[in-house]
């Protein structure tokens, strides 16, 4: 956001406002630090953070702990997309096969 003053006198009252405003949300600042901690926040254990955590994750196992479980998945992800890109190049492939086949094994 780029502002532009006509005067110098816009300018200094802009940076006046701006320190005023600076210093209220640093004393802010100081009185959110210095309070104590609420109750009900600081007995989140770690375990409700988790579930908390985990139920926006995907349930499939690329997230999962376990490096064997998560390389599995990629492996199997991979081997299906290769079937799903693959398969109409194979049906054309022996399509083409079977036309020049009929046609060269037809001789009168």
């Amino acid at each position: 956001m780029l502002q532009q003053f006509k005067s110098m006198n816009e300018l200094v009252g802009y940076l006046g406002r701006l320190e005023e405003r600076l210093k209220f949300l640093e004393e802010e600042n100081q009185k959110l630090r210095a309070a104590p901690v609420p109750a009900s926040t600081s007995s989140v254990d770690e375990h409700t953070i988790a579930k908390y955590v985990a139920s926006f994750l995907p349930l499939t196992n690329i997230v999962h702990p376990s490096f064997l479980k998560r390389a599995f998945a990629i492996w199997g992800h991979f081997f299906v997309a290769n079937l799903i890109i693959s398969l109409p190049f194979t049906i054309l492939y022996f399509c083409l096969l079977t036309l020049l086949f009929n046609g060269t094994l037809q001789t009168p």
